[in-house]
C-alpha cells in the first residue's frame, strides 16, 4: 500500500528548480512507479491512502503481512518488498526502510491489527529504536534509499549512476529546459 504520509512534504525549490510542470510531472512519475510496485507486491490489494490510519481503514480484514511504502522513493523495487517480507517470516516484529532524512519510506508488519506501524510513525522525530527496545520488539532494516523530493534530490539523482534511467532522464531533460540563471 502507498501511503502519502510516509512521504517527504513537497519542497518549493524542486518547482524552481524544474518549473512546476517539470515537478509535477516527476511527482505523477514517482506515484505511478509507486502504484506499480504495491501491484507487483500485493496483486489484487494494492491501494493509496493519505494516512497510516487511512491505510489501517481500508486494510480492515486483511489477513497476513502488510507493507506500506512512500510514493516519492525511486529505488522501491521487488527486491525490497522481498526483503521486508522475509525479515516478517523470520519472526521480526517490524520491519523498517529509512530514507536519508532519518524518515521511513517502508514499514513492514506481520498484521494489519499491529499498532507497530503507528509506533513507527509516532517516532518520526527519532526514538524508533528506543521504543522498539522499551516494548522488546525485533526490527529488521531493509537497504537504505533517497527521495526524490528535494531540488538537492534532483541534482543527487542526475549524477547517480544507479539512479533508474527513465527518472535520471526526466529530470535532465527539465534541468535543461530551464533559462541559465
Amino acid at each position: 500500500m502507498i501511503v502519502g504520509a510516509l512521504g517527504a512534504p513537497q519542497d518549493p525549490e524542486l518547482d524552481r528548480l524544474l518549473g512546476a510542470d517539470g515537478a509535477q510531472q516527476l511527482r505523477a512519475e514517482l506515484a505511478a512507479r509507486a502504484r506499480r510496485w504495491a501491484a507487483a507486491a500485493a496483486p489484487g490489494h494494492a491501494f493509496e491512502a493519505s494516512t497510516l490510519a487511512a491505510a489501517r481503514a481500508a486494510l480492515h480484514g486483511h489477513v497476513g503481512p502488510v507493507l506500506l511504502a512512500a510514493p516519492d522513493v525511486p529505488g522501491l523495487d521487488a527486491r525490497v518488498a522481498a526483503a521486508a517480507l522475509e525479515d516478517l517470516a523470520e519472526g521480526c516484529d517490524v520491519v523498517v526502510g529509512v530514507a536519508h532524512d532519518a524518515r521511513p519510506y517502508v514499514i513492514a508488519v506481520p498484521h494489519v491489527d499491529s499498532e507497530l506501524a503507528e509506533l513507527v510513525e509516532g517516532s518520526f522525530d527519532g526514538g524508533v529504536l528506543t521504543a522498539f527496545a522499551e516494548r522488546g520488539l525485533t526490527l529488521g532494516m531493509v537497504r537504505h534509499e533517497r527521495r526524490l523530493a528535494s531540488a538537492a534530490d534532483a541534482r543527487a539523482l542526475v549524477i547517480d549512476p544507479l539512479a533508474p534511467p527513465d527518472l535520471a532522464a526526466l529530470v535532465r531533460g527539465r534541468l535543461r529546459l530551464l533559462p541559465d540563471r
